[in-house]
């Protein structure tokens, strides 16, 4: 745009727009990738343009491309498997307010898989992703209440009411980003 409004200040006959990218971006490249993983026609085949695209949108800040990133990268969809990556972009994707990416990163923390081991942390994802009513957060949290592991005292009250939560979130969930 601005080297059309240039070159019409410059009082130049005419004025080429640049090319175009021959890669989408941004949430273009997110839809894109989505069809590739999760679409009518998605198969392994599709898996490098998907991780391309994705790769694209997750380093423009895309918290749900980070999200799917991070999955590939953790079930070696198309890339080597690697849980330090898949960590990196599932922690990127849960500060994006991701459920899913939340809840799998938490529990990264909790066993270790491709970060340091953090209990604490772990307690928080889930914690943020129960809050967004994400299903296995809020089991996790009820098991977690029951038992006073991470962190959490325990309180079977609690429990009993995480567990009607999840039991009501499981019957309503909200689609994959």
């Amino acid at each position: 745009m601005a080297a059309l409004l240039f070159a019409a200040s410059a009082g130049l006959a005419h004025a080429t727009a640049p090319a175009a990218p021959a890669v989408a971006s941004g949430t273009a490249a997110l839809n894109e990738a989505r069809e590739l993983l999760r679409g009518p026609a998605a198969s392994p085949a599709g898996w490098p343009r998907a991780f391309s695209l994705l790769k694209i949108a997750a380093e423009d800040g895309n918290a749900v491309a980070a999200y799917y990133l991070g999955l590939m990268y953790r079930n070696g969809m198309g890339v080597a498997r690697d849980s330090n990556l898949a960590a990196h972009w599932l922690s990127k994707a849960a500060q994006g307010r991701v459920a899913p990416a939340m809840f799998l990163y938490a529990n990264m923390l909790l066993t270790g898989e491709g970060a340091a081991r953090d209990e604490a942390a772990a307690r928080r994802w889930i914690e943020q992703a129960a809050a967004l009513e994400h299903p296995g957060a809020m089991l996790q949290m009820a098991l977690a209440l029951r038992e006073g592991s991470m962190g959490f005292e325990r309180d079977e009250a609690q429990y009993e009411i995480y567990m009607k939560e999840a039991a009501h979130a499981l019957r309503h969930q909200i689609p994959e980003p």
